[in-house]
């Protein structure tokens, strides 16, 4: 089950990242959160495959714990999360050992658990 909100919190980082913006959205903004709401679908969907859910429906309590992890991360590392977002708009992606050299040059150890236990959002 952790598994599920943590994949919801990265989901919606982005979503919060892209609501700090001020200018109006532009056709890539538009197609990035047509993309994330994809993503959160396929999490609800998983959700109903692995049987912890009965319904898509269902899944509310995932998305949730997962907007909190986000909100949460953005509060911990707002610096490290823009600059991997300024990263990103300049490549356009990052797979695998590319993101996780990234990570470790520039990321400090984090506690998931820790962070999911803290109770302010």
């Amino acid at each position: 089950m952790k598994l599920l909100g943590r994949a919801f919190a990265f989901i919606y980082i982005g979503s919060i990242v892209d609501q700090a913006i001020s200018e109006p959205i532009s056709e890539e903004l538009r197609k990035e959160l047509v993309s994330d709401m994809s993503s959160a679908l396929d999490a609800r969907q998983t959700a109903v495959q692995w049987g912890v859910s009965e319904a898509v429906a269902d899944t509310n309590p995932f998305a949730h714990t997962g907007y909190k992890l986000a909100s949460r991360l953005m509060r911990m590392d707002r610096e490290l999360i823009e600059s991997l977002a300024r990263e990103l708009a300049a490549t356009g992606t990052m797979e695998g050992e590319v993101l996780r050299k990234w990570l470790d040059e520039n990321a400090a150890p984090l506690n998931f658990d820790e962070l999911e236990a803290n109770t302010t959002y």
